[in-house]
Formats: structure tokens, sequence, C-alpha cells
């Protein structure tokens, strides 16, 4: 799984121990341009000041989750609208995966993960 760690990638995630947990899979795998939001209005200002490759974001969050974070996107305008995007989240139902295939979601990770798994959905969505 050949992927390039130099990407900018982004993580909303509103429980610090778990946006912690993925930054550490993150860099300590290699990627050196991580940054983090605490929520998904956070990740919106800062997906509007700064070009990402890639969103993982929680469902669950305050101030704006991760399935108006997406919509958010998709409906935006140049390259934002195109941004691969990857739910993390403890839910599992297939209402919810559909609810986030509806708005082009480009991969879901259900809690807990392994590091394998965030690596392979990386190389997955990014290929």
């Amino acid at each position: 799984m050949d992927i390039d760690k130099t990407i900018h990638i982004l993580i909303a995630e509103d429980d610090t121990p778990n946006r912690q947990l993925l930054l550490n899979i993150l860099t300590t795998t290699g990627f050196s341009n991580v940054v983090e939001a605490e929520n998904g209005k956070i990740a919106w200002d800062l997906l509007n000041s700064k070009k990402f490759d890639l969103l993982l974001t929680d469902w669950m969050m305050p101030e704006m989750d991760g399935l108006d974070l997406l919509k958010k996107i998709r409906k935006s305008s140049g390259e934002l609208k195109h941004l691969p995007v990857m739910m993390i989240t403890a839910l599992g139902k297939s209402d919810d995966i559909l609810k986030a295939a509806q708005w082009d979601i480009n991969g879901y990770i259900v809690k807990p993960y392994s590091v394998n798994t965030i690596l392979a959905k990386i190389a997955n969505v990014l290929k």
C-alpha cells in the first residue's frame, strides 16, 4: 500500500482521546501534514482557509456534525466540492451509511478501527 505521506489531512473529531488516537496513528505511520479540528464548524473554517487532500470526520459532533459538514462541502464550489471525505463513526446502521452515500461520501469506517483499516481505507480513497 503506497500512500503519499505528504498529503494534507484534516481530522474533525470532537472527542479528544479519539482525535489524539487518530493523529497518533497517522503521524507514527509517517503522515507529516495533519491538522485537527474539534468540531465540524472549526473544520469548515479550516477547509475554507487552507487546501486539504483528505478529510477524516466523525459523524456525531457539536456545532456541526459530520454529515452536515459533508453536505456543505458537496454544495460548495471549486476544488473543495471534490475533497475526498471519510466518515469515522460508531454508527454502523445501514440507514446512516445510505445518508452519507447520498452526499457522495468516499469512505466509511466504523469505530473501533485498527491502524491497518485506517491505512487501507486512505489508500483506497486516494487511488
